[in-house]
């Protein structure tokens, strides 16, 4: 597995750390190692990571490929921002090194890539399998990069929790969580909130995550503050929680199941996954989202609301789910239902199915 990787907090380590259990559990007799992206301003890694890579080191990238080459099969989590420079394309050079198959997890499909960014995705196309966590994002592979879609398999972000029993009605607790940074919309959310202090009972909104360690090492405790002064310029301090810190596994799921609604409000339009919807839809809560794609396709089968980018219209979905029974049950079975689908066994189950058939290793041969 090739990866940012804990002790380096974020979504993509988390990934690569929980697939890699579930693989694990999967094929006991196997051995899984780790190439992990290096974290320049945090501890090195321990544990079961191999070798650690700066990718812009054309040394490391050498010795790491050697490495690599010593495996059966290399999977490789793809992020822009976590190769180095110039979009991180040193990946390429990583992967042409690399004789083995080697299958690539792509978090970030952009529908309008710059030109480097797209000659990046097709090289790999060219050296890999692709993989990608919904089928909009197949689609915008094949449209926006040329790629078939025939090489490109979907295979659903994963998580470790189970749907927790709906609490009773006045339903009023909505969450956001994940690590906090510009992007992630919760101005629009504190302004949604702020629009439902009529509610009786009022609403409450928790948002539970450390600053982004690249935040604070640019900016520090700015945006934080910043979302802490515009809580208090809208005067609704008092429906507002900030927990201002990392919350294991079991504690998160605990308060994700305290409250009712998960609310994922981000500004991209382009997300293609996302591990706060899986997660929630895994412990059986209803989401409401912006209109980004991994959200509009998960929560189409009506287990949550997707809504445009104004205020108002976010208000509206959540006092909707939060006053209206019947419709909250409702996505609460949706969600419960889809819950069963989304565990990180069977992500790995599909990543081992498509990355050991015989036909995919043939594909990888004559390309």
């Amino acid at each position: 597995m090739v990866s940012t990787y804990p002790p380096t907090r974020c979504g993509i380590a988390r990934f690569a750390e929980r697939l890699s259990a579930a693989i694990t559990s999967l094929r006991p007799g196997w051995d899984l190692d780790v190439v992990r992206l290096i974290d320049r301003q945090g501890p090195s890694a321990i544990g079961k990571v191999r070798a650690e890579i700066d990718p812009d080191s054309p040394i490391s990238l050498r010795s790491a490929a050697r490495v690599l080459d010593r495996t059966d099969l290399v999977i490789v989590q793809h992020e822009y921002g976590i190769f180095g420079r110039n979009d991180g394309e040193s990946v390429i050079e990583l992967v042409n090194r690399v004789h083995q198959p080697v299958a690539t997890i792509l978090h970030t499909v952009r529908v309008d890539p710059s030109h480097r960014q797209r000659k990046i995705i097709q090289q790999l196309d060219e050296s890999s399998s692709l993989i990608v966590m919904c089928e909009t994002a197949r689609e915008v592979l094949r449209t926006r990069y040329d790629i078939s879609a025939e090489n490109v398999t979907v295979i659903h972000h994963g998580s470790d929790w189970t749907a927790q029993p709906p609490n009773p009605a006045p339903r009023r607790h909505i969450i956001s969580w994940g690590l906090l940074g510009p992007g992630k919309g919760l101005e629009r959310a504190l302004r949604a909130i702020a629009l439902l202090g009529d509610m009786s009972p009022r609403p409450h909104y928790s948002i539970v995550g450390r600053t982004h360690p690249n935040v604070l090492r640019h900016s520090g405790t700015a945006y934080r503050e910043s979302l802490e002064h515009l809580v208090a310029e809208l005067g609704i301090e008092h429906m507002v929680t900030f927990v201002d810190r990392y919350l294991d596994e079991d504690e998160l799921l605990a308060m994700v199941a305290n409250c009712d609604v998960a609310l994922v409000p981000y500004d991209n339009q382009e997300q293609m996954s996302s591990g706060v919807v899986t997660d929630a839809l895994a412990a059986g809560r209803p989401v409401v989202a912006t209109q980004f794609p991994y959200a509009v396709e998960m929560l189409a089968d009506g287990s949550g609301v997707t809504t445009d980018r104004s205020v108002d219209q976010v208000a509206q979905a959540i006092e909707s789910l939060l006053t209206d029974d019947a419709a909250y049950l409702r996505a609460f079975r949706a969600a419960q239902a889809r819950s069963q689908t989304l565990s990180w066994t069977s992500a790995a189950q599909q990543l081992l199915d498509t990355t050991l058939h015989p036909i995919s290793r043939t594909h990888l041969e004559v390309r």
